[in-house]
């Protein structure tokens, strides 16, 4: 597993160098599901598409920076590529994060391990990821390509950028971590929780939606890495074992069901030419197997129990129960504020995705596209039910994905005692049977036999007229107004009344006008004339005369 390929292309005299150990098996193992599913779809057919995978896997087999910094910007450019021909707008914005993300990199790994080259990697495989306060181009660039792409980006490519996270903070710096690493990733983290399981409860469109939700899921995993850094510091092989298997089932659960809602998203605008929630509704009816796979991705997307998505968080709050109990004061008031944060943004990505089952395939049709569409393709439906067949082993086997990771645990924390997973899911699956059997039984004896038509109170609206067959669409909440309690409570509050990103705020807005300044300085150097041209250069003779000047009178 630990051999060395080495291929003769390259640097002169150096050469790639590939290898694959059990992190590398991993991530290799995270990519294959989501690969295998989208290229069943249209993408197959474009060589950016696999181009953009083979930059992924190239940057996990890596065994050199060479080779990983040129998978790293292969993988990039061809995600650019495809994001521009989707949408051109948001290619611009995405196209300067990997600009940032390369340049981070590049001195990062080739800098004696320490303080300086973590920070590097941080801040750009973060931004590459999506981590706050770098997140804010996400939720505009993924929803930007066609399904398939936006599937692998949001599945596999922020994967990968924390694969970089895990593979220098643990591996080739592991005998230099100092305590600020693992907070930096648990306060980037929270935040990123937070931010995303908001914004996924206040956007209406669904690609946007699920973006948003990324954004959470990536700050969880980097909240289990930062627990995992700073128990290393602390010499507690059990947190970091605990925490690792957290932040990596996480990976493994994410990686499945969001790369599955993201094809069935493209299912969705394909049939109704929208993916707005506020233009959508009674989709159950006319695509009954895709609204059953999407409800199985909105399972995992809740962390609901006897979902993919629940071990991951169960475990992870564990994580931080234990946490709280280590170090000073100020550290435990600390874990205490992340446990509440992470309760509460479980709560928003549970009405992030009741949302999107009950406003856009529950109710009435909003529009007659709505109400005329038909069940999305064979290929389709066959990609989905490959990712949700592969979600059932991480929701109810999960004991056994942990088995199957302690290598990686041992690789990345040495001395590491995996603790026994105390969830046990075929229990509650009998009792959600017999209950749900029991149920039935009793309506089918004592529930009222036949149908019969009854005026109901539908909030003073008059009876819908004929060419409305499901019934005035009026009458029932849109996603806006499911949104609208969510955004006066806590959305005003933290991201103001335009509901703006921090990110976008503080980051992308200062960025935007200091380009802004910058592009007019250059556009007045351009119409200068001749003589304000050579009094420029003048002046810069000057200047570097009298500056060799007082160097040399020193």
């Amino acid at each position: 597993m630990n051999n060395i390929l080495t291929l003769p292309i390259g640097l002169p005299g150096q050469g790639m160098h590939l290898t694959c150990d059990p992190l590398s098996a991993l991530f290799l193992c995270i990519l294959a599901p989501q690969a295998l599913a989208t290229s069943i779809g249209p993408d197959r057919k474009s060589p950016t598409f696999w181009t953009f995978i083979l930059g992924m896997v190239l940057t996990v087999v890596a065994a050199d920076a060479f080779t990983l910094i040129l998978g790293f910007e292969l993988m990039s450019a061809a995600s650019w590529l495809l994001v521009l021909r989707g949408d051109r707008r948001p290619a611009t914005l995405y196209a300067g994060i990997a600009i940032f993300a390369g340049a981070c990199l590049v001195p990062a790994l080739f800098l004696p391990a320490g303080g300086i080259a973590f920070g590097l990697i941080l801040f750009g495989a973060g931004a590459k990821a999506g981590l706050a306060p770098l997140h804010a181009w996400l939720p505009r660039a993924h929803p930007a390509p066609s399904a398939g792409v936006s599937a692998l980006m949001s599945g596999g490519m922020v994967k990968v950028a924390l694969y970089v996270i895990i593979r220098y903070g643990f591996v080739v710096m592991g005998g230099q971590i100092q305590p600020w690493w693992g907070a930096a990733l648990i306060v980037a983290g929270v935040a990123s929780v937070l931010i995303g399981a908001l914004r996924a409860m206040l956007e209406t469109e669904l690609k946007t939606i699920l973006a948003c939700s990324t954004v959470e899921h990536v700050g969880l995993i980097a909240v289990g890495l930062g627990i995992a850094l700073r128990a290393r510091t602390l010499n507690d092989p059990s947190l970091a074992s605990l925490a690792l298997q957290a932040a990596l089932l996480c990976a493994i659960a994410h990686g499945l069901f969001k790369p599955l809602l993201f094809i069935g998203a493209g299912a969705v605008k394909h049939g109704t030419g929208t993916t707005s929630l506020d233009w959508l509704g009674g989709l159950m009816r006319g695509m009954p197997r895709l609204g059953g796979l999407m409800l199985a991705g909105c399972a995992g997307m809740a962390a609901l129990p006897l979902g993919p998505g629940f071990v991951p968080e169960f475990l992870l709050l564990h994580a931080v129960i234990a946490s709280a109990g280590t170090g000073d004061i100020i550290a435990r008031i600390g874990f205490t504020a992340v446990l509440g944060i992470l309760g509460l943004s479980a709560a928003l990505a549970l009405a992030a995705a009741v949302r999107i089952i009950g406003i856009g395939f529950l109710g009435r049709p909003r529009t007659l596209r709505a109400a005329a569409a038909e069940e999305a393709g064979r290929t389709t439906l066959v990609s989905m039910g490959i990712l949700a067949a592969l979600c059932v082993p991480v929701a109810l086997a999960p004991g056994l994905l942990l088995l199957l990771l302690q290598p990686v645990i041992a690789m990345l924390v040495p001395g590491a005692v995996p603790l026994p997973l105390g969830y046990e899911p075929f229990p509650l699956l009998l009792l959600a049977a017999c209950v749900t059997a029991a149920a039935f039984l009793l309506l089918r004896k004592f529930g009222a036999r036949g149908e019969r038509e009854v005026p109901a109170w539908n909030g003073g609206f008059g009876k819908p007229p004929a060419w409305l067959p499901f019934g005035n669409p009026a009458t029932q909440a849109t996603a806006t107004g499911f949104a609208e309690p969510i955004q006066r409570a806590i959305g005003i509050a933290i991201l103001g009344r335009n509901s703006l990103d921090p990110g976008e705020v503080f980051i992308l807005e200062p960025l935007r006008r200091l380009n802004l300044r910058f592009t007019r300085a250059a556009e007045r150097i351009r119409r200068a004339t001749i003589r304000q041209r050579l009094a420029f250069v003048f002046a810069a003779l000057v200047m570097f005369l009298l500056a060799l000047g007082l160097t040399q009178g020193q």
